[in-house]
């Protein structure tokens, strides 16, 4: 059995995200069920979510419920060293159920285990989301 860097892992699953215009399952998917979310910052959505279902509840629902459409992520560079890698990405055409154009820059750092996502530590602009909430 080849195992996969997360590299390639994460070039794949951006892959399918973007192709897909960020279907809900595409993304949720691959998230491990005892995953760590770290959303750095002051946000509403800032914290640190132990647990897909925490991740759900404190991140991607308050968003989706903000948003008509989500933004299409748009690759920059993929930095990987075995199982960690570092993705930095432009989401454009998001927008919010407000009129706030949600694209923005994204830089995560992610840990992949196998064909799971264990650990995420996301950077983002804090400005468009306080926007997206107001």
């Amino acid at each position: 059995m080849t195992t996969v860097s997360a590299k390639q892992f994460l070039q794949r699953w951006f892959a399918e995200l973007s192709r897909t215009g960020f279907d809900a399952a595409v993304f949720l998917d691959v998230l491990s069920d005892d995953m760590v979310w770290t959303a750095t910052g002051e946000s509403p959505v800032s914290g640190v979510f132990r647990g897909k279902q925490a991740y759900i509840g404190g991140v991607y629902h308050p968003l989706d419920d903000h948003l008509v459409s989500w933004p299409r992520a748009d690759v920059v560079r993929i930095i990987g060293d075995g199982e960690w890698a570092a993705v930095q990405f432009r989401g454009s055409g998001g927008q919010g159920r407000n009129g706030t154009d949600y694209s923005l820059d994204y830089c995560w750092l992610i840990h992949v285990t196998g064909e799971q996502i264990s650990e995420v530590i996301g950077f983002y602009d804090q400005t468009k989301v306080h926007e997206l909430f107001s």
